[in-house]
């Protein structure tokens, strides 16, 4: 048993006689409760098996049925909890995990042990889920961070199996056989090897007596003695360069790093923070906000053998070596003359921040605790990482930095877009207590507070939303919104942009500003003690902003390459053009992002008008959430905005979207490898009452068990990424069905995209697969809420919307009464086959072939359905 500051109530560890270890942490903060299992086996403990990614396999085949449930069944079941069982392979363990609302912790238990031990490996699932393997492997030529991460790792080892993708190679996927796969399985999968974590609103008793009871009948097992050869050290420097299919430039930096429970942990995990942790880092300063790359990051990767100490830089390809010497002359600053304790001050509070918002879900506080109990032999790992973390001295950084960072010992990867390499250029995944109610408060200005005590965590949250977003937007200023909440952390009158970083450093904070399709805001979380200095910080944030045009180039340039990163992604890619086809006037259909026109032609002087536009106080609401005096926090906010004026200007003329009477589809090259297929339809406006039906809509079709997943890639092995989404708005939004499949299996996914939309029209849904879809749903808002910013994020846009801050226990309500008649009566609305815009995606095939939009379906002729 073990209690601390972290853990507020006890954690509780048993081992079954089988020698299951099992650990349970009471917390009824929310109606959840999460289960996690690690196994202790991944990609480097494969055996005979290395490189096959067959752990990885095997992680997806261990929900697709047991002994006792169907193939399907197991997913359908978890929905029916309320949650969704998810999955992640790393190169040391397996987990899984299941995360349900409350009463169904016994079930869920059931259900995790019986998938653990009772897996039936079905074949026929077997094929298809090998094949999924095999579109995902596909998928990853095409992502250039997974490309220059398994370059760095094959690069910097030779001998340990950390070399080898987690994923597994082709042929040798390829080449597994389901007997392999029972194979592995058997000799893996022991009750004294896996590691079983509880945690939420249960009683740790009987969650005990419940796992003794459920695995009885089991025995322990035979653990193989895996002999991991030991890891080299480097003698020289190594380089590699590449060239993929990308528009910016990418390098990345690697040492070997040290081992999980080596005594320099903390102090280069404090390392990369000073050196790439964001904002006002030194790779911030001394790389991109000169203008060098356009992001550059730092990572020690520490897992159960030695691991690397990283840098990641983005820039064009012609400043690939300026890029890279520019982040070695800040290592070597750091080696040579160290930090500021200053400087170790504020990354020490950033840190504390950090883990005490995993602290706030119960999934976050189970993972924690299997994988350290798996890894560190300690479940409680974090209180003495903490603890260590606030002992590192300026002095131990320096020695760490020395220890690592050395220049002889260095591994380089560059990746060049195609064509432009110069000649001479040399973790895979599938506190007691209740909140106080919430004070509501309308200043005479018009402004809304929301205001809700939470003394669980010493942690304080405040969001300003407020109207904006592309409704305020015309193409000739699209991305200007964006822009706009950028500038926000820019330079202020009291502090340039340097400054206001080492404030919000100083403070230990969390700053981010947002902009999307209807509204814009600020965020900021720290430690509850930075209350009153993050309240005052807000509001020189949002009034007393300078808009620097000096600093608006640096935005410029920033967004103009995240441009160029978005035609990359192949989801994004396809959204812009699919809005930018639905939309034909209303503002919907432009990029949030901006575009290359809008964002030239900007000015400060815009920026700084359009943001005075929106610091309208009627049409803004601050909420606070966290560890405060609920009087103090209102007269320290009335105080601070009680005076803010609108500049007027209104709100945006939004011309009406006109009623679509023919089905349109557009076909466009993407320069991916996979094809995309985007069907877009009608949605809601947030104040539409038949918001719930359509959530449920998305529910019924989306997800591991949903509609799309199981028709499109489990029966027919079309597409491996695959679902649907509500988009709602203040006017209609949209409804979006997606896949991501091979170019052959374009039209079939097409086909039957459009089906499923139309037989939610034809048939009515079973009040089972309703209920399991309401569950669902339900669990997955509870989920999204734990945290003070899913919360308070969730309540200052309701109330924003108009929707009321506590819009939430009506719209509970609501789900309970949705009917299927309502679901068949919702999509005959919205779902009517004129209505339908067809995205098609397709990779570049002949040179001269061009973009093309129809307005009826190529094919057969028929007319979409």
């Amino acid at each position: 048993m073990a209690q601390n500051g972290l853990h507020p109530t006890p954690i509780i560890r048993h081992v079954t006689p089988q020698g299951l270890t099992l650990l349970v942490e009471e917390d009824a903060t929310h109606p959840l409760v999460a289960i996690q299992a690690v196994v202790g086996t991944g990609s480097a403990t494969e055996g005979e098996f290395l490189g096959t990614g067959i752990s990885h396999v095997l992680e997806h085949m261990l929900f697709k049925g047991t002994q006792r449930r169907a193939v399907g069944e197991v997913e359908r079941e978890a929905r029916t909890y309320g949650g969704t069982s998810q999955g992640a392979t790393t190169y040391d363990t397996t987990s899984y995990d299941l995360t349900i609302n409350k009463e169904f912790w016994a079930q869920g238990l059931d259900l995790m042990v019986d998938a653990l031990f009772h897996s039936s490996l079905d074949p026929q699932e077997f094929v298809k889920e090998r094949g999924v393997v095999l579109r995902e492997l596909k998928l990853r030529e095409d992502d250039p961070d997974r490309i220059l991460w398994d370059l760095l790792f094959s690069t910097a080892y030779q001998r340990h199996p950390y070399r080898l993708p987690i994923i597994g190679y082709e042929p040798l996927v390829s080449a597994l056989t389901r007997e392999d796969l029972e194979r592995y399985y058997r000799a893996h999968y022991h009750p004294n090897t896996i590691t079983l974590a509880v945690v939420g609103d249960i009683s740790a008793p009987e969650v005990i007596a419940r796992v003794e009871a459920l695995t009885a009948d089991l025995s322990p097992g035979r653990v193989p003695l895996e002999v991991l050869p030991e890891e080299p050290p480097i003698l020289s420097p190594r380089s590699v360069t590449q060239e993929a299919a990308i528009q910016l430039g990418m390098a990345g930096i690697a040492f070997h790093s040290v081992e999980l429970n080596d005594p320099d942990l903390e102090a280069l995990d404090l390392l990369a923070y000073l050196l790439g942790g964001g904002r006002g880092s030194r790779l911030d300063k001394g790389v991109q906000e000169t203008g060098i790359a356009h992001a550059a990051s730092a990572w020690n990767f520490t897992p159960r053998s030695r691991g690397l100490f990283g840098v990641i830089l983005r820039m064009d390809p012609d400043r690939m070596e300026a890029a890279l010497e520019a982040a070695w002359g800040q290592m070597a600053q750091i080696r040579e003359q160290g930090v500021t304790a200053q400087e170790l001050e504020r990354a020490k509070k950033a840190f504390l921040r950090d883990h005490l918002e995993s602290r706030q879900t119960v999934d976050g506080i189970a993972a924690d605790l299997a994988g350290y109990a798996v890894l560190a032999g300690d479940p409680a790992f974090p209180v003495r990482y903490i603890a260590g973390i606030q002992a590192v001295s300026p002095e131990q950084i320096r020695q760490a930095a020395r220890r690592v960072l050395q220049p002889d010992r260095v591994v380089t990867v560059r990746l060049y877009p195609k064509g432009s390499r110069p000649d001479r250029a040399g973790r895979e995944g599938s506190a007691a207590g209740e909140r106080a109610s919430t004070r509501k408060v309308q200043l005479a200005n018009g402004l809304t507070l929301l205001l809700q005590p939470d003394h669980r965590i010493p942690l304080v949250t405040l969001q300003a939303a407020f109207w904006g977003g592309v409704r305020y937007e015309t193409a000739p200023d699209n991305g200007i919104a964006k822009i706009a909440a950028r500038m926000l952390l820019r330079g202020t009158r009291r502090r340039n942009a340097d400054q206001l970083v080492d404030y919000i450093k100083s403070l230990g904070a969390s700053v981010n500003s947002f902009s999307g399709r209807n509204s814009g805001g600020v965020t900021i979380e720290a430690v509850a003690s930075q209350s009153d200095a993050i309240t005052d910080l807000l509001s020189e944030i949002l009034q007393e902003s300078r808009f620097p045009a000096e600093e608006l180039e640096k935005e410029r340039r920033l967004a103009l390459a995240g441009l160029k990163a978005e035609e990359e992604d192949a989801f994004r890619w396809g959204i812009k053009r699919l809005y930018d086809t639905m939309f034909t006037r209303h503002p919907y259909r432009l990029n949030p992002s901006g575009s290359l026109e809008g964002l030239h032609g900007l000015s400060a002087d815009q920026v700084r008008a359009f943001h005075r536009r929106l610091m309208d106080p009627k049409r803004m609401v601050i909420g606070a959430i966290g560890d405060f005096d609920a009087d103090q926090m209102e007269k320290k906010l009335r105080q601070l905005f009680g005076s803010l004026k609108g500049e007027g200007g209104g709100q945006p003329e939004v011309p009406a979207e006109p009623v679509r009477t023919a089905p349109k589809e557009r076909r466009e090259e993407t320069p991916r490898q996979e094809g995309l297929v985007l069907i877009g339809l009608p949605g809601l406006s947030v104040e539409d009452a038949e918001i719930p039906t359509l959530d449920l809509i998305q529910s019924i079709l989306s997800g591991g068990a949903g509609r799309l997943f199981t028709e499109v890639r489990e029966v027919r092995g079309l597409a491996y990424t695959v679902g649907a989404f509500a988009a709602h708005g203040i006017e209609p939004g949209a409804f979006v069905l997606y896949a991501v499949t091979e170019p052959d299996k374009i039209e079939p996914v097409r086909e039957v995209l459009l089906d499923q939309a139309q037989r939610l029209i034809r048939e009515p849904v079973s009040e089972q697969e309703l209920q399991e879809a309401r569950q669902g749903l339900l669990g997955a808002q509870r989920i999204a809420r734990q945290t003070q910013g899913g919360e308070m994020g969730q309540m200052t846009l309701d109330e924003l919307f108009g929707l009321g801050y506590d819009h939430s226990k009506a719209y509970e309500g609501a789900l309970s009464r949705v009917t299927p008649a309502q679901i068949q009566a919702l999509a005959r609305r919205l779902f009517a086959p004129q209505q339908a815009v067809v995205l098609i995606g397709e990779p570049r095939a002949a040179e001269g072939s061009a973009p093309q939009t129809s307005s009826a379906p190529r094919g057969k002729g028929e007319a979409v359905h």
